[in-house]
């Protein structure tokens, strides 16, 4: 449970041999309301490598990951547009195509059904519109096993 600690007309002090620094998490309080939080420094080292692996903030430039600029322009304007997503379209799919959002769907498979079908054979990039996406870690690239709905019967 971590320290609360309730503004004072004096400035804190913070003695570094109580047993709490640097063991516990520290609350700082403004009127009731939480402003600011002292963590153990392996705390906040673990945040500062999360951190470095997140989505990229608006203002910080995404690292390639394609060596196709039509494709990395599209991911730009994915998080560019994507504020504005959220607001409308939270949880839903996106086909991003010359920069503009031009179709939306419930799964990644139907919004690109239907831009192959509006668009031809073009350059797009899809995400789903969520504050952070999700990431998944593949340890291999083989298919291990495939089941369809023909052969489970």
């Amino acid at each position: 449970m971590p320290h609360i600690i309730r503004e004072v007309q004096a400035p804190y002090t913070v003695n570094l041999n109580d047993e709490a620094v640097g063991r516990e998490t520290i609350i700082l309080q403004r009127d009731g309301v939480p402003v600011a939080a002292v963590v153990p420094y392996a705390v906040y080292r673990e945040w500062l490598a999360l951190e470095a692996t997140a989505s990229p903030t608006p203002t910080a430039p995404l690292t390639p990951v394609s060596d196709d600029p039509e494709f990395e322009r599209n991911r730009a304007a994915f998080q560019r547009l994507l504020p504005e997503l959220l607001k409308d379209h939270r949880g839903q799919w996106v086909g991003i195509v010359n920069e503009q959002a031009v179709v939306f769907g419930s799964t990644a498979n139907a919004v690109l059904e239907e831009l192959a079908e509006t668009f031809g054979d073009v350059r797009i990039y899809i995400q789903q519109v969520l504050e952070k996406p999700r990431v998944y870690r593949m340890i291999s690239r083989r298919v291990v096993r495939s089941v369809s709905k023909d052969s489970q019967a």
